[in-house]
């Protein structure tokens, strides 16, 4: 299953946990993919060279970054922009990986700087992209765009209000402008993981958790099937990935 090297990707979120497997697997792919980063410091110690080796040959690495807030509007604007005139107008993917949890919290508890900041760094930071790159996305006719939910956006998840909201906000988004871009060659999923298998949560999870947890390779791996032909005809999809957990 093999995507044309031509192709060009937004990875949000890029030098995470996940984001930073998506970006190396694209890039491995053939792909050129663009990171939008805080700094460009971050950005290189996470992708610290420029070249890979596979056996005896080198292929050069086609990761790029730009400066970017992905939680204001017109950093977004401004980068999203960027990648465009570059690339002359083409961007054909945009895979949303931004997104954080913040501590639990009840309804009567939750205060409204926690709601929103939930709200802007999970679905603020998706919307903003997903709006931006439409309009080159038309011009083309052509885009997929493949966000990141959670389960807790699907399902009521009790001291989690406001990380569910903001999810379930992601999830609506992608089923909306997939609706709304149908005839225009334009898709949009989303992909629901259980637990990932990330530093971060391996901090508290036992042994036998995290045998049972998603690895984000098996992520990627899902995101780049999504963005080949097989599937161009698969839209507004939420596709669970939940382990056995």
């Amino acid at each position: 299953m093999k995507i044309s090297n031509e192709k060009v990707a937004i990875v949000t979120g890029g030098t995470g946990a996940l984001g930073r497997i998506i970006v190396n697997k694209l890039s491995r792919e053939g792909m050129k993919v663009y990171v939008p980063a805080r700094t460009l410091e971050e950005f290189n110690d996470v992708f610290d060279s420029s070249l890979k080796s596979e056996g005896d040959e080198f292929k050069l690495k086609k990761i790029f970054a730009f400066n970017c807030d992905a939680t204001d509007e017109s950093s977004v604007r401004e980068f999203v922009s960027k990648v465009a005139d570059y690339e002359h107008g083409n961007i054909h993917f945009l895979i949303n990986t931004v997104g954080g949890i913040g501590a639990p919290s009840s309804v009567e508890e939750l205060t409204s700087q926690e709601l929103e900041k939930m709200i802007r760094l999970n679905f603020n930071s998706t919307f903003y992209f997903t709006r931006d790159v439409l309009k080159y996305m038309k011009k083309n006719n052509y885009g997929r765009i493949i966000s990141i939910g959670a389960i807790a956006g699907i399902e009521p998840s009790p001291n989690r209000f406001s990380y569910s909201f903001a999810k379930a906000g992601v999830i609506n988004l992608m089923d909306t402008v997939s609706e709304e871009m149908k005839n225009l060659n334009i898709r949009c999923n989303t992909i629901i993981p259980g637990i990932m298998d990330t530093p971060a949560n391996r901090e508290w999870g036992s042994a036998d958790d995290i045998k049972k947890w998603v690895k984000p390779e098996d992520i990627a791996e899902i995101v780049y099937n999504f963005l080949s032909t097989e599937f161009s005809s698969v839209r507004s999809s939420h596709i669970k990935v939940y382990g056995a957990y």
